[in-house]
């Protein structure tokens, strides 16, 4: 038993010599890699409106990672304002935003309704349009109507705070935000997003404009790179 025994161990350490000696290594069982955060990356491009100015010493982390929503009933201060027409362009780098059932990412503004907030129409409302893009350069816009505020961002209030209250920011119920479904715009996966205030407010100090507090994958997956054939645009 002894002899077999050492044979063993013997056999064991010449193959994992040999793995040194030919650069080789040992078979281990990988680990899944985690998944990707949810939330948008890195500001490609901020193009100040008129106004613009608050939460710019914060670049670019205050419109990055999980919003943090005031509720219904007050305006959060963790954002960015656009100023009047201003815009700025997102890149989701380590996760890719895919057409699911429903809803397939969120934008988060700060919106607030007027007291006691049961009435969705009355508030203070701040709106833009977004586009989305898978390579950067071709962009489509989703339909919206400034005068019915369907289509556009910026009109849901913001439930969802990463630092006081466990809601889920990537679950539309939840989260508050203003949902978009790719299938409108008739993309299968998008990687950049670009939101541009529509001026139709007047803000004073620097807020003017949009607020973005951020924006976030509801069906996110890890980054294919390229993309196969049949999920591209």
């Amino acid at each position: 038993m002894r002899r077999r025994s050492r044979g063993a161990g013997l056999i064991l350490l010449l193959l994992a010599v040999g793995c040194t000696v030919w650069g080789l290594q040992p078979f281990r069982q990988s680990e899944p890699l985690p998944p990707p955060d949810p939330f948008v990356d890195r500001v490609v491009l901020f193009e100040r409106g008129e106004g613009a100015g608050y939460g710019m010493d914060q670049l670019p982390g205050v419109v990055l990672g999980p919003p943090r929503g005031a509720g219904r009933l007050a305006p959060s201060q963790h954002v960015l304002s656009l100023g009047g027409g201003g815009s700025i362009t997102l890149e989701f780098v380590d996760n890719e935003v895919w057409d699911g059932p429903g809803a397939d990412f969120l934008v988060f503004e700060n919106p607030f309704l007027v007291d006691p907030g049961d009435d969705p129409t009355r508030g203070f409302f701040e709106l833009a349009k977004v586009e989305v893009s898978y390579d950067g350069r071709e962009w489509r816009e989703f339909p919206y109507r400034v005068e019915s505020r369907e289509g556009c961002a910026g009109w849901r209030p913001v439930l969802a705070n990463g630092e006081e209250n466990e809601r889920d920011p990537t679950d539309p119920v939840q989260a508050g935000g203003d949902p978009f479904d790719l299938a409108d715009v008739g993309w299968r996966v998008i990687r950049f997003v670009r939101i541009t205030d529509l001026d139709n407010t007047v803000g004073s100090k620097g807020t003017q404009g949009f607020d973005l507090d951020g924006v976030a994958a509801v069906h996110s997956r890890r980054r294919q790179d390229p993309a196969p054939a049949n999920q591209r645009p």
